[in-house]
């Protein structure tokens, strides 16, 4: 094995540096020296000290060295079944520097810091009982990282299933229901359960969490939702149904002995494993053969979005900024319930949150903080209700008012009301899109003079998943499913085509990898934004059907929520199916 000195003298696993012009031979030297007056690895000195990319390095390792070079990611599965195996542990492996990758057929990827120390691939070999491995480079401290992700992804998988299986249940009920007493929410097991599936669905990144025990079957189903789309995650036996539901009831503070009646609670946790403090939203719900279902909402607490973050195309950026600008006057944000709106709300709120202005915010639940806003959760069992608090902020000397939902007919006028006597205020409503709230709020007996003229505009969306960047494929789309697109999208369809292309359309579709699910990851809006002009004041005055306001709405410039996300779909963000999905005929 080469020593430090014979890096400089025969320049083999850095040549790549200096043959490229990336380090001299003399920073080269000067690295050396502040790796032994430091005792540091020549890698760490030559990426915190010369600034050299850590791509530039891995490439010079990978010639040097003859394999693949692999960077610290954290999107990396563990290799479960060489952990169960040879019960692999952490202080053993940073002691010697290498980790196991992944396995593939009866071949076994390594990392290791040197590919040409065969004493220790020989290690390697007799410890897995094979002689099919495959070493790849790798960083000192990169390795030391997925020592550390995969120790503690195998541990969290291992907590859930070992906690499952060795919970004891006593006598013939273990696969059937529990008497009371032989098990509780407050025996430890249960307790580290619980926690442990709270921790995996925020690593997992994970927005729900739903526990369905299933008695025919005979097992408690846990299913994740991550980008809108709920994934199986673990199958329980069905005795651990109670103690697990009870063991939440107790957490957000719920009646344990109701097992009748819907109940909804919160919780907020701060867990060992995780950074942050976590908050979860908790409704539990009756469901046949006397069980209890439970959802945990993972709430996504921390900053609001930028405006430039939620997707809008520059058109409906820029008129959106301008309607939030606006001294006085009613903004609503619309669609189904998982659609975004909060996200929306706070992003704008944000955008003119100075310490000029005085915002008052009404939420249930309070999702997202921010400096600056005075935020209030609303709660209906002591008559705190949104119409309750919208009639104090108005005595609460308010610049802004942020309504989480117009739920009712009460807090709908008083909303209006608070917009024409010299308040911006926001809110969401559940409706389809932009032209249907129109249609919604007058349907509340809302006075269509008054409405008009406090109407600032309308904005629709919906959340479609987006292709994943690192393995979406590039393709030629035929004829016709152009000419299905472009019935689709109607009247423009070619203009946006060159717009977005100089000669050939060029269309993405997932594909999937081991960074995604099924090919996307992550999720985007697709927007309607309707400005309330002087066609659409007139048509709400004369109470006019949902047809005829978007016809005007589109006249003006209007994109529907297809069309905006078709325009997505010619950027290669997403795809048709997705749009499909999310818009329907919208």
């Amino acid at each position: 094995m080469l020593k430090q000195t014979d890096y400089i003298k025969h320049g083999n696993r850095y040549s790549y540096l200096v043959d490229s012009g990336i380090m001299s031979r003399a920073d080269l030297e000067k690295a050396m020296e502040i790796a032994k007056e430091k005792s540091k690895s020549m890698d760490d000195v030559i990426i915190d000290s010369f600034k050299v990319k850590k791509q530039d390095l891995g490439k010079s390792l990978e010639k040097y060295y003859d394999t693949k070079f692999v960077a610290f990611d954290n999107s990396y599965e563990p290799p479960f079944e060489l952990y169960e195996q040879k019960k692999l542990d952490p202080d053993f492996l940073k002691k010697y520097g290498w980790v196991p990758l992944k396995k593939e057929g009866k071949n076994i990827v390594v990392l290791v810091n040197n590919p040409f120390d065969l004493g220790r691939l020989d290690e390697i070999r007799f410890i897995f009982g094979t002689t099919r491995i495959t070493p790849y480079v790798a960083l000192i401290r990169d390795i030391e990282l997925f020592i550390d992700l995969f120790h503690n992804q195998y541990k969290s998988d291992q907590d859930i299933s070992s906690l499952a299986e060795g919970i004891d249940l006593g006598g013939d009920l273990a696969d059937d229901f529990i008497e009371e007493g032989e098990i509780t929410e407050n025996d430890s097991e249960v307790v580290r359960l619980v926690n442990a599936l709270m921790v995996e669905a925020w690593r997992k990144n994970a927005s729900d969490i739903h526990i369905e025990p299933n008695v025919r079957s005979r097992y408690c189903l846990i299913r994740l939702r991550i980008d809108g789309t709920c994934h199986e995650f673990k199958k329980l036996r069905l005795a651990l149904a109670r103690p697990i539901v009870s063991r939440i009831k107790i957490m957000s503070q719920l009646d344990i002995a109701e097992r009748r009646l819907p109940q909804d609670g919160k919780i907020k946790v701060k867990l060992s494993e995780v950074s942050k403090l976590l908050e979860f939203r908790v409704a539990v719900m009756p469901t046949i053969e006397s069980q209890e279902d439970v959802v945990m909402r993972l709430l996504a607490s921390g900053k609001p979005m930028s405006l430039e973050q939620l997707g809008l195309t520059n058109d409906n950026l820029t008129n959106f900024e301008k309607l939030i600008h606006k001294p006085y006057g009613l903004i609503l944000v619309v669609g189904p319930t998982g659609s975004g709106k909060t996200t929306t709300l706070h992003s704008a709120v944000s955008y003119i949150n100075t310490p000029e202005k005085k915002i008052w915010t009404a939420e249930d639940p309070v999702e997202i903080s921010q400096d600056g806003l005075r935020q209030v959760q609303v709660n209906p069992k002591i008559g705190l209700s949104f119409a309750a608090v919208l009639r104090s902020f108005l005595r609460a000397d308010p610049d802004v008012i942020m309504i989480g939902e117009m739920r009712d007919r009460e807090t709908a006028h008083i909303g209006v009301e608070a917009s024409l006597t010299g308040h911006v205020v926001f809110s969401t409503l559940h409706t389809n899109t932009a032209p249907e709230t129109i249609t919604r709020l007058l349907d509340m007996d809302l006075d269509p003079f008054n409405f008009a003229d406090s109407l600032l505009g309308v904005l629709g969306q919906r959340l479609v998943k987006t292709l994943c960047v690192k393995c979406k494929e590039k393709y030629s789309p035929a004829k016709k499913e152009l000419v299905e697109l472009g019935i689709e999208y109607g009247p423009g369809f070619k203009e946006q085509l060159q717009k977005s292309f100089d000669k050939e359309a060029a269309l993405y579709r997932a594909r999937g990898c081991r960074h995604c699910l099924g090919g996307y990851k992550g999720r985007i809006g697709i927007h309607e934004l309707m400005p309330n002009s002087g066609g659409i004041k007139k048509m709400i005055k004369y109470k006019k059907p949902t047809e005829e306001i978007r016809d005007q709405a589109t006249v003006e410039g209007m994109l529907s929520l297809k069309q905006d996300g078709i325009i997505k779909l010619l950027k290669g963000i997403t795809d048709i199916q997705q749009i499909r999905a999310a818009s329907g005929a919208a």
